[in-house]
């Protein structure tokens, strides 16, 4: 018992029932990339030094948490792959040097703001061709508009009753039309929001990455930036929703910061489960009585709960004028993972590709979502497929129906 306290990988009794479960092994069958397989692996002297192959294997886990869900001995799997992925060397996996800048720039917001501006530049010249991957990707960024001022965002929180919202990177940087639907959204509700132009990267992709400390920098800044607040804080991307609600996680050696971090994390409240106690006027969206088939992609930081799938369905079920569908076999990654889209884009693509072939089998007429990261998942495979089907995000499907 006390040898599986220390090294939990030990624990695996090699069932296998994560296999059946696992999103690369369904479009990869090798053993060494399921659970049992790493758990094997973690547990032999290479583990202590990881050689380059040893770094691909474990680069090739999206961290959805499917084989914890199963594992009949309840071992921490996403926890001992980003540990070892902490002693990897700083480029390790696939694409490494594109996937270190990449989290650069999702740490820095200033950074990432002049590479949108610069993106829409090149956008807007238009001089890509037309199946270009970059073109693709481009076409995602948004051109950035003000808020109107009949929605009023205080400079700072007014009471402990003003909500605090994280927009993340996606609502603030990438798509703000986003950012915007939630403002709307919370104004049509009576609602304050406050939202401090100081906030940055919610860490995810560098916890991830089993960078615990720079993971830990960006906590800290976040609950130092949100400190004026006492109220709730929204946020409009389920996988943010998720590692903020983490955050004391990451001060496990720090009994007074754990203490702070935990009473932030105490205030996150998840879009859909927020949005279901604060909007309750008729919804209906445009087109009237036209029933508009939807489908909801759950995200898989909250797909393993029963509260994770069942806000984001009761919300969209009070559309009138929405008929909700579900895939034919059950709730599937997406394949996008943080930045394991950007390490192996092929392997991505066959994931995606698998999950949208259940999931457009009742031919829905919208896709809709709560993450960041499967939202542009969808939105890029929607055109590189040529789906017939519109991608939008939960927040812009509900203020559509504002009028």
């Amino acid at each position: 018992m006390e040898m599986e306290e220390q090294h939990p990988e030990q624990g695996c009794v090699k069932c296998g029932a994560c296999t059946v479960v696992c999103p690369v092994f369904r479009v990869e069958p090798r053993e060494s990339l399921t659970a049992r397989g790493k758990m094997h692996l973690l547990s032999l002297p290479l583990a202590r030094q990881p050689s380059g192959h040893f770094e691909d294997i474990f680069s090739r886990c999206l961290l959805c948490g499917a084989c914890e869900t199963v594992c009949s001995r309840h071992l921490p799997i996403t926890e001992l792959v980003i540990r070892a992925r902490s002693d990897f060397s700083i480029f390790y996996g696939s694409h490494g040097l594109q996937k270190v800048a990449a989290r650069k720039a999702l740490s820095s917001s200033g950074l990432l703001q002049g590479l949108v501006r610069a993106g829409i530049s090149l956008k807007r010249i238009n001089a890509l061709p037309a199946g270009s991957g970059l073109r693709i990707k481009l076409g995602l960024l948004e051109e950035p508009r003000a808020v109107p001022v009949d929605w009023p965002v205080p400079s700072a929180p007014d009471s402990k009753e003003t909500i605090s919202y994280f927009s993340g990177c996606l609502a603030r940087h990438l798509q703000p039309s986003v950012g915007r639907a939630v403002l709307r959204l919370a104004h049509a509700g009576d609602l304050q929001v406050w939202s401090p132009e100081t906030q940055c990267c919610c860490g995810l992709a560098a916890s991830s990455a089993g960078k615990a400390e720079e993971a830990g920098r960006l906590a800290w800044q976040n609950i130092k930036f949100f400190a004026d607040g006492r109220g709730p804080i929204l946020t409009s991307c389920a996988s943010c929703s998720r590692h903020l609600a983490a955050y004391p996680e990451l001060f496990a050696g720090d009994p007074e910061k754990q203490e702070i971090a935990r009473a932030f994390s105490n205030r996150v409240v998840e879009f859909s489960a927020f949005f279901l106690n604060h909007l309750h006027d008729a919804l209906v969206l445009p087109g009237g009585q036209k029933k508009i088939k939807t489908f909801y992609h759950d995200p898989c930081h909250l797909r393993f709960t029963s509260a994770g799938r069942e806000a984001p369905r009761k919300l969209i079920d009070r559309i009138g004028n929405v008929e909700r569908v579900e895939a034919a076999n059950g709730p599937q990654c997406c394949g996008q993972g943080g930045l394991f889209h950007v390490g192996y884009p092929e392997l991505s693509r066959k994931i995606f590709q698998s999950c949208a072939d259940g999931a457009l089998v009742h031919s829905p007429d919208l896709v809709t979502t709560t993450c960041s990261g499967c939202l542009m998942q969808w939105q890029t495979g929607a055109v590189e497929n040529n789906l017939p089907v519109r991608i939008r995000h939960l927040a812009l499907v509900l203020a559509d129906c504002l009028g």
